[in-house]
């Protein structure tokens, strides 16, 4: 894994069970909401929630901090650096398949544990706002790799919040079709692969889409 392992998940040490043969080897469970200003897409709200295997350390790391603010906000920092970095893992495209720029400060981040689980939520803004007239974006967030599954559970109700879209923008989520063919090629994959295939992430990658009149 070049993107995802040596980032972020290498620098918040998140390891994973060696009896893990196939790809990918860590779950995060996305929630989004779309941010909304006068009419214009100004960015998005996220909150990633990582398995339980893979937040193990991280609650560890945590739990190190002792209370000490400072320490844990270092770690923070830390981790926001390196999502940054990588531009949030999303990609937003307009109707033509251009991407769209991102401003490279987040707001209102941080880390936090809900029971044996960790989640990361912060906000990341559009460099320019977004005027959602007779528009449609289409945004992707996945690891490059696979070797993290970054998904919306559908069945969650409040896995993405639309609420703030005019009346006349709407949104939904497409669910990716995979060939039975790529699916055993990831599945080949063992998470010691050094040449990592940075092709297979955004196949596996729902999409969310805006759709404006």
């Amino acid at each position: 894994m070049k993107t995802f392992s040596r980032s972020v998940l290498g620098i918040v040490c998140l390891f994973f069970s060696l009896s893990a043969s196939t790809h990918p080897h860590a779950f995060i469970d996305m929630k989004t909401k779309i941010l909304v200003q006068e009419q214009q897409l100004i960015g998005f709200s996220m909150e990633w929630t990582l398995d339980e295997a893979s937040s193990a350390t991280v609650l560890y790391d945590m739990r190190q901090t002792r209370g000490d603010k400072q320490a844990l906000q270092a770690l923070v920092e830390e981790v926001m650096g390196n999502i940054v970095h990588e531009h949030y893992f999303s990609y937003l495209y307009d109707k033509a398949g251009k991407k769209i720029k991102y401003r490279s400060k987040p707001q209102n981040y941080g880390m936090k544990s809900n029971q044996n689980q960790v989640q990361y939520y912060f906000d990341f803004l559009l460099s320019q706002p977004r005027t959602l007239a007779k528009d449609e974006l289409t945004l992707l967030t996945y690891d490059p790799t696979y070797y993290v599954a970054m998904y919306y559970d559908q069945e969650n109700q409040s896995a993405l919040d639309f609420s703030a879209l005019p009346a006349h923008c709407q949104g939904r989520v497409i669910e990716p079709q995979v060939d039975a063919k790529i699916r055993e090629y990831a599945s080949s994959l063992d998470q010691t692969q050094r040449n990592e295939d940075d092709s297979l992430g955004v196949i596996f990658a729902q999409k969310v889409m805006l759709i404006c009149e």
